[in-house]
């Protein structure tokens, strides 16, 4: 067979009866990237696509971001890095060129922290289709599990659902136990979501075992601290404290800041369940102070968002809507819908409060709207409520009685705690 004609600009190919567009292999491959992580300001040529994949591969190393861990969050500059190393796999893959299926893994889990979750699936996507070809079942299944994560981000947890337990059962067949334990994980989180905490409790100690057996303590810190959160949800303050605790206590042992922190925003939130406001805010701030140093945006979102609560509950409502607005901007930011829905919510107990109760029942009807799509039916029970109670203010007693019942309803089918008040009105 005689090579193809190429017309002299490449961008032509003569099949022996028609010009056609030539493929992308055959146009040549020149990228240029300049990236203060790599040995400075030096500006790095290559010509050979496999060079130029492992120098990507390595910038994101240097930054922490692998296909093992990564930081919570990019700070400003690295989310630039980040950016130019994206910008590089793109133009390779507009080349026509293949990248492996680990690195493509690797710059999804990029793309994910610098909010880019589109260009995060296509990554994923692409290494599972190259893994299914390879037949590399670890792989398959990693894949899975980042596009499930992607889904679980977007609000969709059927699919979230779905694709975790499909990963799961790969773990399982090929006996990868800490796979199988981060899907048992997830698994878990989305049970709780839904306000199944029986289901969520069993996941999570399921997980917990395998980390506990394969010395993996990070996880262990995690699925502790998940189970605090499930005590909370029960309304069991003392173990959900033991709980939280203990998790915060092995993320110091292993240097893991930003666990410390997230278990300092659970401890605030069970001291602010309790009423005691000074050591709430202590805790809040500490953790805001950790989360700000190390960049983890979502985590100050959450602290922004909390010590907006503590706020409101001393009457000061305009650094209260200061503090929601701000934590809303970020979540929206950083495609958090889940903590958006929260911000609309507590924004609309604020206008409640002043007696704007048009904007309040507007607020909480988007915020209604969001939980339903994401399926939060716990957060689903409380934004009928506080719609409940607006009716109430109005003077609608058939709107308000819907609500109350309908929120209780929910209340009981997930198995949350019920308001005595409820309790006593017939609810």
């Amino acid at each position: 067979m005689t090579d193809p004609i190429i017309s002299p600009d490449g961008k032509w190919m003569w099949t022996g009866s028609e010009w056609i567009p030539a493929p992308p292999a055959a146009q040549p491959v020149s990228v240029s990237m300049q990236d203060s992580v790599i040995g400075g300001d030096v500006n790095i040529t290559q010509n050979n696509a496999e060079d130029i994949a492992t120098a990507m591969v390595q910038a994101l190393e240097r930054m922490g971001i692998s296909g093992q861990s990564s930081p919570a969050e990019l700070t400003p500059s690295q989310e630039a890095e980040v950016e130019q190393v994206l910008e590089m796999s793109e133009q390779l893959v507009g080349h026509g060129i293949e990248i492996d299926p680990w690195t493509e893994i690797t710059l999804g889990i990029a793309a994910k922290l610098a909010g880019r979750t589109h260009s995060a699936q296509q990554h994923y996507l692409r290494a599972l289709e190259t893994f299914r070809k390879n037949s590399d079942r670890q792989g398959e299944s990693a894949s899975l599990i980042n596009l499930g994560n992607i889904a679980h981000t977007r609000g969709d947890l059927a699919e979230a659902e779905r694709l975790y337990r499909e990963s799961l059962a790969i773990d399982r067949d090929i006996g990868d136990r800490q796979g199988e334990a981060a899907s048992l994980n997830n698994l878990g989180i989305i049970a709780e979501t839904r306000g199944d905490l029986a289901e969520a409790e069993r996941l999570q100690r399921e997980s917990l075992a395998i980390k506990r057996e394969i010395g993996d303590r990070q996880g262990e810190a995690a699925s502790i601290g998940n189970l605090g959160l499930i005590a909370r949800h029960r309304g069991d303050l003392a173990e959900a404290e033991r709980l939280l605790l203990e998790a915060k206590s092995v993320y110091q042992e292993i240097g893991d800041r930003a666990g410390v922190s997230r278990q300092l925003i659970n401890l605030g939130n069970i001291a602010y369940t309790r009423g005691d406001l000074a050591e709430a805010e202590r805790l809040q701030r500490e953790s805001l102070a950790i989360m700000r140093e190390i960049g983890d945006r979502q985590g100050e979102s959450a602290s922004l968002g909390n010590l907006g609560l503590i706020a409101r509950h001393r009457g000061d409502l305009d650094e209260a809507e200061r503090l929601q607005l701000e934590a809303k901007s970020v979540y929206q930011e950083i495609g958090d819908r889940a903590g958006v829905s929260r911000q609309l919510q507590n924004l609309g107990i604020i206008a409640e409060t002043r007696g704007d109760l048009a904007e309040a029942e507007r607020l909480q009807r988007e915020s209604l709207a969001i939980k339903r799509e994401i399926g939060d039916r716990e957060g689903e029970a409380a934004s009928l409520g506080n719609l409940g109670n607006i009716a109430s203010a109005n003077g609608n007693m058939d709107e308000r009685h819907r609500c109350y019942t309908e929120a209780v309803r929910i209340k009981r089918e997930i198995g949350i705690p019920i308001d005595q008040w409820f309790i006593d009105n017939g609810y």
